[in-house]
């Protein structure tokens, strides 16, 4: 029978996929960001933020080849990473989602503004911290919509990325 299924399902061009690490839930997420704000979030973080967290958000634990190396930052980066012994948080993935999934984009949005305080992109305005938030959002798996991200949006990150609790 599951033979049956999988040879229909390949010869049907139908693609299976499974994620065991992160389940979606049930319900729809909802569409808390545009596309827009993602974007921009995105260069604001290529201009700050992805050469501590690296610019494929996986963070940093020290291991050798991480990029952009760790050398060529600024010395105000280099510094807080040594104070942190060589480790910088994930902003995507399950290590991340288990941290900050079940708190609110309220809670994040606030962090990410904290954060950005220290380390400024280039050209942050008053919605770079929404913007960043966006992005985080959508490499985590969530869509964008209509609605724009703002401070008074409250889901938490696995209702707005549609992922469950791990």
């Amino acid at each position: 029978m599951i033979r049956s299924f999988m040879l229909m399902a390949l010869s049907s061009g139908i693609t299976l996929t499974c994620d065991a690490e992160q389940p979606r839930t049930s319900d729809p997420a909802p569409r808390i960001f545009t596309i827009a704000q993602a974007r921009a979030g995105k260069v604001a973080y290529e201009s700050s933020c992805g050469l501590c967290h690296q610019f494929n958000m996986q963070g940093r634990t020290g291991a050798p080849g991480e990029l952009p190396d760790v050398n060529s930052l600024p010395e105000n980066m280099i510094k807080t990473i040594d104070q942190n012994g060589e480790q910088v948080p994930p902003l995507v993935g399950p290590r991340f989602m288990a941290h900050w999934g079940a708190k609110s984009t309220k809670e994040y949005v606030a962090r990410v503004a904290t954060a950005i305080e220290g380390f400024p992109p280039k050209n942050a305005g008053n919605d770079t911290a929404l913007q960043l938030t966006a992005y985080f959002l959508q490499m985590n798996g969530a869509k964008p919509g209509k609605v724009p991200l703002s401070a008074a949006i409250s889901v938490s990150l696995f209702a707005a990325t549609g992922l469950g609790p791990l």
